[in-house]
């Protein structure tokens, strides 16, 4: 699918349209979405910025490192427990996850085996960056300890068999950042990114739960996530969706398994 001008004037909302399905969604789908030039652009800079931080002895961007915001505590909590900790991120771009560790655990870092789920275009870039192993396929994981998605699961078209596969690798505690997910009902639309239209879920937080238990995992912590979105702080930008679809803010789930 071929990229539309990156000088397309700048949209007036963040998410358009109600789909009842994901793959409605999709027909009016438009431009390469995370597989295209802005988003490998964008994650870069952001590592960057990150990185840079890091070098100089000073605190990563707030903004960077908002939907990592429980992994340390995780982390660290369940490194109390065990010599070695094998952390998967879904969706974990260069790895903005991993370095807000690296600022919060110190030397403790060398005891977690760290991997990223990530489009082939970045797990490519990431390999000349960090010294983390990247994955272009979950397929390829066999287990791990602990799971971290942050603000992915709402581009997975069929988010259930994730719940499933996530279910599958058997890690003790996932951790979901940035969920779209409360009280509405279930429904698909198009978020706007930059030359793209990409399909985007909001989710029923009862429903998202009840297939998460169904796999053998219960609701251990809710957070109320913190964000910047367009002019909004903390609050979703979403006027132009009835009110029976807004969500207020996202949310921060630690899901334990029942062992």
């Amino acid at each position: 699918m071929n990229e539309i001008s990156q000088n397309t004037k700048p949209f007036l909302y963040i998410w358009e349209g109600i789909y009842d399905s994901f793959q409605a969604a999709a027909l009016d789908q438009i431009g390469p979405g995370f597989r295209g030039r802005t988003y490998t652009e964008r994650t870069r800079a952001a590592a960057q910025s990150c990185l840079a931080a890091l070098r100089a002895g000073e605190p990563i961007p707030q903004f960077h490192k908002q939907r990592s915001t429980f992994l340390p505590i995780t982390v660290a909590m369940m490194l109390g427990g065990r010599e070695r900790l094998r952390v998967l991120d879904f969706g974990g771009g260069l790895g903005i996850g991993y370095m807000t560790l690296v600022e919060s655990i110190g030397r403790d870092i060398e005891r977690v085996d760290y991997a990223i789920v990530e489009v082939p275009e970045i797990c490519d870039l990431g390999r000349k960056m960090f010294d983390v192993e990247y994955l272009p396929e979950l397929s390829s994981v066999a287990s791990c300890d602990l799971l971290h998605a942050a603000s992915s699961m709402q581009y997975v078209e069929n988010w259930k068999d994730i719940v499933k596969t996530f279910s599958s690798l058997q890690a003790q505690y996932i951790l979901l950042s940035d969920v779209f997910a409360g009280a509405i009902n279930t429904f698909a639309t198009l978020q706007n990114y930059y030359e793209s239209k990409i399909p985007h879920w909001f989710l029923n937080l009862d429903e998202l739960l009840n297939e998460f238990s169904g796999h053998g995992y219960r609701l251990a912590m809710k957070s109320y996530a913190t964000s910047r979105r367009l002019d909004s702080e903390d609050i979703l930008p979403m006027d132009n969706f009835p009110e029976k679809c807004r969500l207020k803010q996202t949310l921060h789930l630690l899901l334990e398994r029942n062992d």
